[in-house]
């Protein structure tokens, strides 16, 4: 992440390769570099070939075609697709990134066989850049951060405020992912690499305007503008964080302390346990009233037999 707080102005900017969808090999100049978009046309411009014979290859070991006074004489079975036209162009329908790599172009003379020049190029297919994604975050009322992302190869990302440029830079954050495509055949398919690139940078949370956030490769670019609106007055999420916090650690404490009186209260009556040789018994202690039963009980049996012993004696008198 970029912290950015000053303007910047004066940027030098990097164009375009020229004719980024069109390879010129029909000028020995030497080593070239050449670019061609994704499932796009490409086309190659070649030397005149009126009794000459022209022959392609990629990396040094296969042979794309050779052209024998400007007539196709063979072909590799994987360029079938491509055209090739009188005028003296070669095309292919739409480029992959199986395309990429080193190229060598030579030229003999028909008649003796002689070497007339090389050419060398270097091929790379890129993926065009899509429409960036820009968003405006505050941080705080006095900072404010800006992302841009965009789906591409080698994206090349340009920010300015109402007109003003604030930087220039390529991604360091890439993300790649695989999809397939398919020959116009319909036989084995093939995968392509894409990626989709992302760029972040603080700006002073009071700045307002029309930011546009422009992408491009060495085949594309694109761009998209977002209004500005300054974090004035904003408050911070952390702030209503902190609050929720202390408003949960209030309500546990004040749990807890409610758990410690019913605690309390209850240990009163709580049963108390025993333990003797292994046995538990229980003695609950409360409050027991107890009544008394009358009941009538039987004579005493020592009062009966001295009251015999009186009248025994009353009747001997």
């Amino acid at each position: 992440m970029m912290s950015i707080y000053i303007i910047i102005a004066g940027l030098t900017t990097t164009a375009l390769a020229n004719g980024a969808l069109k390879c010129n090999l029909s000028e020995p100049t030497g080593a070239q570099r050449c670019f061609g978009a994704l499932a796009e046309p490409l086309t190659f411009y070649l030397p005149n070939g009126e009794n000459k014979k022209l022959m392609l290859t990629k990396n040094h070991k296969k042979r794309i075609f050779k052209i024998l006074n400007n007539a196709v004489a063979s072909i590799d079975k994987e360029y079938h697709h491509s055209a090739f036209f009188s005028n003296g162009t070669f095309k292919l329908e739409k480029a992959t990134k199986q395309d990429s790599g080193h190229y060598q172009l030579e030229t003999y003379r028909a008649t003796d066989g002689v070497l007339l020049h090389k050419i060398n190029m270097s091929l790379e297919i890129q993926a065009p850049v899509s429409k960036p994604v820009v968003s405006q975050m505050c941080l705080s009322s006095e900072q404010m951060i800006i992302n841009c992302s965009s789906e591409g190869d080698e994206i090349e990302f340009i920010f300015t405020l109402d007109g003003y440029s604030l930087i220039q830079t390529r991604s360091h954050c890439q993300t790649n992912w695989t999809a397939v495509s398919q020959s116009p055949a319909g036989d084995a398919a093939k995968q392509d690499k894409f990626s989709g690139s992302n760029v972040s940078m603080n700006l002073h949370g009071q700045l307002t305007g029309n930011l546009m956030c422009q992408v491009r490769n060495s085949v594309s670019r694109n761009k998209t503008v977002l209004q500005l609106t300054s974090c004035k007055g904003f408050i911070s999420h952390s702030c209503h964080v902190t609050m929720a916090v202390i408003a949960s650690a209030a309500t546990l404490l004040l749990l807890l302390a409610l758990f410690l009186v019913i605690k309390y209260f209850n240990k009163k009556t709580r049963p108390m346990t025993i333990t003797e040789d292994n046995a538990e018994d229980e003695i609950v202690y409360s409050d027991v009233r107890v009544m008394k039963h009358t009941r009538k009980s039987r004579p005493n049996l020592d009062q009966n037999i001295t009251l015999k012993m009186k009248l025994s004696i009353q009747m001997l008198e």
